[in-house]
């Protein structure tokens, strides 16, 4: 499974920064690298795990994902995920 560094997370608007909802705090995972649990596709909840953290991350349903070289972008219902896939040698 890719290995995932997110980057940002926006509101569906693409423009503004969601920082936190009322069950979660997006800041506290920002910045951090999860491994992909299954492969994300479209249709199914993206499930992650964090690489030092061992705690699972799930989303709402991907609406759509979209890949361009090391940028990768999933969008759920309320929220698109900025990632960057990395690789072993350059995990934080």
């Amino acid at each position: 499974m890719r290995l995932l560094k997110l980057l940002q997370i926006y509101e569906v608007d693409g423009i503004t920064p969601k920082h936190r909802s009322d069950r979660f705090d997006f800041d506290e995972i920002q910045g951090q690298t999860f491994r992909e649990v299954n492969p994300t596709e479209v249709g199914c909840p993206m499930t992650l795990s964090g690489v030092r953290q061992h705690t699972p991350f799930k989303t709402t349903r991907v609406q759509a994902i979209d890949q361009d070289g090391s940028d990768f972008r999933v969008l759920t219902r309320n929220t698109i995920y900025h990632f960057e896939v990395s690789t072993e040698r350059n995990v934080h």
